[in-house]
């Protein structure tokens, strides 16, 4: 007789065992529908039944029942499971929002069973808060996804160019476009993210907030915004952290100031979310920046020290001059002074001056200021306010380094017994320790000045500079004149004597 009742209720059988297999089925076909309404029906099941799935005491029917609800609590955990692994990657509004309510369903079916509680608000105020951290780690593991294609990207590009010869630029070109790329992605998945956050939590705060709960359900419905500022806050310093370490990579002013604009509009953007980060950008760029340009001026330092010492241990002094100004002076001197003192009243305040022609006669220091003006266009491209007072402390340490230099080199030169063009290389040394003090430390200084917006001290430094400069050509166009005179008594004294033998 109970063979016979159980074979006819044999089709309702095979559908309580197989509810299992069905939501499984229906986890792996992203039906989450069916499948929440199958661990809905396993709350039924447990009412109607309440047995455990192991008590030796209950009735054979009721332990199958219980069995059976305890694979779908299993099956239960695999679709929550299955959710929040959907959140980890790209998913649009509407998608994120059907995940998160397809999670609050699974919370509602796992609070239906603790009707017995007395804190059901309590636990639905823990729920939702465990929702909202479990969001916010699913969305970080596509947000780094971000990060680690960026560095497997500079890790392709460091291989490729190790393996073919390029050059320099080629390879700090394509570092910027993946910083460039990086900072982009970076932003547009951070604003997102707390945009569906905001749309998603926010909205059931605010309704909840408008019931009547208990005081815990109070301060847990104001947790969204302060765990999306947590949040933000803790995504903000990893990004910096990224930025410092591909900031590192860049040798170009060029990409250093395309970097920056991305970055203060990613800061303004997070404004609109109450996380400007703006303020702390200026402590990253700023010693990229100061080492851009020390790194000009300390190219061309060590360029004069090295060519110094070879003319030296050579015993050469022709590379440390050159007769092409001053052969133009002997010609036209008079000329040259009066092309000095147009040009300079030519150039405007705020652009820097063009460089002494007196430093045509010393290639050495020509070379020295034009490194000095190659790391103050770099500045032209990107300056900070906060390198002002760097800049000028490592002008003077540059400048202090340079006479040390020069005297080094007089003091060599000096030494008895050297070989070679002793003689040119001591007038030469000399030469080139008054043409810096006068002439070429008075302009790096008012140069600096002008590129630092300073106009009032670099009038002052290359109103010295241009008086000496006057000077220096007006010896040159009175010893110019007095070879003049020189030659033409000569002239003279021949022409005289030409006469006498021919009268005698």
């Amino acid at each position: 007789r109970v063979r016979r009742r159980t074979l006819l209720q044999h089709s309702s059988l095979l559908e309580l065992l197989e509810l299992p297999s069905l939501m499984d089925a229906c986890v792996r076909s992203n039906l989450y529908e069916e499948a929440l309404s199958v661990a809905a029906f396993a709350n039924t099941l447990e009412r109607r039944h309440g047995v455990a799935p192991d008590d030796p005491n209950e009735k054979n029917a009721a332990v199958v029942v219980g069995r059976v609800v305890s694979q779908i609590r299993s099956r239960q955990s695999d679709l929550r499971r299955h959710l929040l692994h959907r959140l980890k990657g790209h998913v649009t509004m509407p998608q994120c929002l059907e995940i998160v309510t397809a999670l609050r369903r699974l919370n509602s079916i796992d609070l239906e069973r603790q009707q017995e509680s007395a804190n059901l608000e309590q636990m639905h105020a823990a729920m939702e808060s465990r929702l909202q951290v479990d969001f916010l780690e699913a969305r970080d593991t596509w947000l780094e996804s971000a990060a680690v294609s960026v560095s497997g990207a500079d890790t392709a590009v460091d291989s490729r160019s190790k393996a073919s010869n390029n050059s320099a630029a080629g390879q700090s070109a394509r570092s910027s476009e993946h910083l460039l790329d990086a900072i982009e992605r970076y932003r547009t998945r951070v604003f997102e993210i707390a945009t569906q956050f905001l749309a998603i939590f926010r909205a059931e705060t605010s309704s909840s907030m408008a019931s009547k709960v208990s005081t815990a359900s109070k301060s847990v419905s104001s947790s969204p915004s302060a765990l999306l500022s947590m949040w933000t806050t803790r995504r903000i310093h990893s990004f910096l952290q990224m930025l410092s370490l591909e900031l590192t990579k860049m040798d170009d002013s060029a990409a250093l100031r395309d970097a920056l604009e991305a970055c203060v509009f990613f800061a303004t953007s997070m404004g609109r979310l109450g996380a400007d980060f703006t303020a702390q950008l200026p402590p990253l760029f700023e010693p990229k920046m100061l080492a851009l340009v020390i790194q000009h001026w300390t190219g061309g330092v060590n360029a004069l020290q090295e060519t110094l010492k070879v003319c030296r241990d050579a015993g050469v002094a022709s590379p440390l001059v050159s007769n092409a100004a001053s052969g133009s002076a002997d010609t036209s001197s008079s000329s040259t002074a009066s092309m000095m003192t147009s040009g300079r009243q030519q150039h405007r305040p705020n652009e820097t001056p063009p460089p002494p022609r007196q430093l045509l006669t010393l290639p050495p220091l020509a070379r020295l200021v034009n490194s000095l003006l190659t790391g103050l266009n770099e500045l032209r491209r990107c300056l900070f306010p906060g390198i002002f007072g760097k800049l000028r402390s490592a002008l003077n340490e540059m400048v202090i380094e340079i006479q040390q230099i020069l005297q080094t080199n007089e003091r060599a030169v000096l030494t008895p017994g050297m070989r070679g063009e002793a003689k040119e290389l001591r007038e030469v040394a000399a030469r080139m320790k008054v043409v810096f003090e006068d002439i070429v430390k008075p302009y790096m200084h008012g140069a600096l000045e002008t590129a630092l917006g300073d106009y009032e001290s670099a009038k002052e430094y290359l109103y010295k500079e241009e008086k000496t400069s006057d000077n220096a050509a007006t010896i040159e166009e009175g010893v110019a004149g007095e070879e003049k005179e020189d030659g033409q008594k000569l002239t003279d004294e021949n022409v005289v004597t030409d006469d006498e033998e021919g009268t005698k």
